[in-house]
Parts: C-alpha cells; structure tokens; sequence
C-alpha cells in the first residue's frame, strides 16, 4: 500500500495527464527549477519576509522530490 501523500500526487498527476512528461530528465530538471524558485526568496535579503512563498516552494520541492 502507498503513502497517502503519493496516492494524492500520482492522482493529481493522472487528472492532468501529466505522466507523459514524467521522465527522470524532466523530474530532474523540474526539482532544479524549484529549488532555484525557493532560493530566490532569498536573494539579496537579511530577513525572510514571504512565509506563504516559503511553503508553496517548499511543496513544489518536495513534491517534485517524492
């Protein structure tokens, strides 16, 4: 049995019929591109001001990471 957190994901996933551009390139490069998502709110600060930013980049990582 999976996860429920994978079983939501992979229906998300079916709904959009997303399955196509799943390959380990493109998961890949999607996690890359999150990540740098999640950098930038970062960038050229002292302080982190975005705390909903912060979690809705932190899901995109995380996501693409399971």
């Amino acid at each position: 049995m999976k996860p429920e957190i994978i079983e939501k994901i992979m229906k998300f996933v079916q709904e959009r019929d997303w399955d196509q551009f799943h390959t380990g390139e493109n998961l890949a490069k999607a996690l890359i591109i999150e990540a740098a998502e999640l950098l930038e709110l970062f960038q050229w600060k002292q302080e982190l001001t975005d705390y909903e930013g912060l979690q809705e980049e932190l899901a995109d990582v995380f996501i693409y990471a399971i």
